[in-house]
């Protein structure tokens, strides 16, 4: 507006139009290639993002919720109960911001790309659904609409909100769906995944099954190992009886165990069995890779600390 004074121009941007985000706090690992950065929203909500770098991508982390209301117990997001959905912009906000990170060469490697989405951060994504569905048009729509990201390379994890799931599918989007199954029972799961006693584990895996045949895309099945709780090798067992002839993958995950759980990581030899007895049964399955272990590596954790910005 260059009929206004112009340096009394920003104070006017700064309050009609304030920023998405503004980063208040942000911690590195794997020397410098793991970045994850706890933003505040414009009324004070905290979410957090991680930018991970690897030797053939890049990875972007988001959150799709300040908070979330699943009540998971083992989930340091769950701790602090649901404070608002995030708007599309404030989704698509977090990875322009890594994508700047990198072409500004503020991270470990050199100037570089966001190649890949997954919505594993804070919040369930399919709670917030019109906003989550915007933001994958924004990052797989091709320009100017959108970011021109390969659909198969965004990846929308769910607790199993059957409804959702379905719509999604009816979205005509071939993102990878994955489920956080974390248990094959549902007495197990109903206490793990609380949501579990609206849909219990056999009609969220249908759900999945029909998401995998409408878009041709594998679904995968993300399953925490939670020591003596959920790494038993009947329940490898259990599992590979739900999935053998469906079009899945199993994502096994090391737990990153919050502050005061007591629950811990499998013991290596009982992941290792949990893997050889799905692998048995034909069913593909993978252990994730690790990355900052040695920071707050679990969602919610530096939100919830609250820190200051460390190097």
């Amino acid at each position: 507006m260059t009929d206004l004074p112009a340096d009394r121009r920003p104070a006017l941007v700064d309050a009609l139009l304030p920023g998405l985000l503004e980063p208040v706090a942000t911690q590195r690992a794997d020397a410098g290639r793991t970045v994850k950065t706890a933003w505040r929203l414009v009324d004070g909500a905290l979410v957090e993002s991680v930018l991970m770098r690897y030797p053939d991508r890049v990875t972007m982390c988001v959150s799709s919720q300040a908070g979330c209301g699943m009540g998971c117990p083992f989930c340091a997001t769950g701790h602090g109960g649901l404070t608002r959905n995030l708007s599309t912009a404030e989704i698509v906000e977090q990875v322009l911001a890594g994508a700047r990170a990198l072409r500004r060469g503020q991270v470990a490697g050199g100037p570089g790309r966001v190649s890949n989405v997954v919505f594993m951060g804070m919040g369930e994504p399919l709670a917030n659904y019109r906003a989550v569905r915007d933001a994958l048009h924004r990052l797989v729509d091709d320009p100017p609409h959108g970011l021109g990201l390969s659909a198969r390379a965004v990846t929308v994890s769910t607790v199993g909100l059957v409804p959702r799931i379905l719509d999604l599918a009816a979205e005509g989007l071939p993102v990878t769906l994955a489920v956080s199954l974390h248990a094959p029972d549902d007495e197990l799961r109903n206490t793990l995944v609380p949501i579990n006693t609206r849909w219990p584990v056999i009609e969220v895996l249908d759900a999945a099954s029909q998401y995998a045949d409408r878009s041709g895309r594998r679904f995968s099945v993300e399953y925490v190992l939670i020591r003596g709780v959920n790494d038993q090798a009947w329940r490898a067992d259990a599992l590979a009886d739900l999935l053998v002839g469906r079009l899945a993958h199993v994502n096994l995950i090391p737990l990153n165990p919050t502050p005061g759980s007591a629950w811990t990581a499998s013991r290596r030899a009982d992941q290792v069995e949990f893997v050889r007895r799905l692998a048995g049964r034909g069913v593909p399955v993978t252990v994730r890779d690790t990355r900052g272990r040695e920071i707050d590596g679990a969602c919610g954790q530096l939100a919830a600390a609250g820190r200051a910005p460390q190097a």
